[in-house]
């Protein structure tokens, strides 16, 4: 492995006590040979993308979100969770499909040129110290060379750390556009996961601000019958949706009914109309226990009058 061959390279130059070559030559050398086991950027990108580019075949192939359906391996099919309005509506929304595709590869290349500088800068920084200022004494190589050793394997495996944190990037995206414009949403309320702090690769910004925050939809149902206000934060399509910063785990809840909404979003009318619509769904689950209670009654009677 390249690690083991690296730390014997090392152990061999801090025990030299003459003829070392010089640290630059060194530090070439060992560049060369981890990237011999890493993943350019490009290299990154291009794989990234005939990823997006297989789930993109599976959503046209079935216009919707693909799903599997279980059954015997011969059997299974892939098929739409998305309902039939995103199906008929399906060629509409494609270019903003593609758009979005085109989008998340341009952002996992801008991702991936900072995330593997990062790790080249970490690495190098452990070997450059060491090869400017080698132990003197051997209990003291190993402790040194560890680190640079570990620092080879995270190197090594950026892009599958990058991949696993983008991965659903593109999937998310798709699933926003059927959400905002496939079902009678009128908000979203972000919710923040703890997630984004166990990241070894965190958002560039902290999202714990923005939980609870609720996004209306714009021109929804609840806004043209004047039962809704625009809330302090705006549209939900103007926003960085969860997961589009590297490392966020967080995710929107859709709201449908006025009850979702905070008091502050309702006009007077719609304070008026979502009060109304709860009186009524408590006078439908009274009847629904009356008549419950009743149909149980007239079984205990029934029961006692054959005995």
């Amino acid at each position: 492995m390249i690690k083991e061959s690296v730390g014997l390279v090392l152990r061999d130059y801090a025990r030299a006590k003459s003829g070392k070559p010089a640290p630059a030559v060194m530090r070439k050398s060992i560049d060369l040979q981890v990237a011999s086991i890493t993943l350019t950027p490009e290299a990154a990108t291009e794989k990234y993308k005939k990823a997006c580019d297989a789930f993109l075949a599976d959503v046209i192939s079935v216009r919707g979100i693909p799903t599997k359906v279980i059954g015997e391996p011969e059997q299974e099919t892939i098929t739409s969770s998305s309902g039939d309005w995103i199906a008929q509506h399906f060629d509409d929304l494609l270019p903003k499909i593609r758009a979005r595709r085109d989008w998340v590869v341009s952002n996992y290349k801008d991702q991936a040129e900072a995330y593997y500088s990062r790790r080249l800068s970490d690495f190098g920084a452990l070997l450059d110290e060491f090869l400017q200022d080698p132990p003197r004494l051997a209990k003291d190589t190993g402790p040194r060379i560890t680190p640079i050793k570990k620092e080879i394997g995270y190197f090594a495996r950026w892009n599958d750390t990058l991949y696993t944190l983008k991965a659903f990037s593109f999937a998310a995206e798709v699933d926003f556009i059927f959400s905002l414009y496939g079902r009678d949403v009128i908000a979203a309320i972000w919710r923040y996961s703890d997630l984004d702090e166990r990241m070894d690769y965190p958002p560039e910004s902290n999202h714990r601000n923005l939980d609870e925050r609720v996004y209306a939809v714009r021109d929804n149902w609840a806004v043209s019958k004047g039962l809704m206000k625009i809330g302090p934060f705006g549209y939900v399509d103007d926003i960085d949706i969860p997961g589009r910063q590297t490392g966020c785990a967080c995710h929107l809840e859709w709201v449908s009914a006025l009850d979702g909404l905070p008091d502050t979003m309702l006009t007077d009318l719609g304070l008026a109309e979502r009060d109304r619509r709860r009186e009524a769904f408590r006078k439908w689950i009274a009847q629904r226990n009356g008549d419950q209670r009743g149909f149980f009654r007239r079984i205990f009677e029934a029961i006692m009058k054959r005995k």
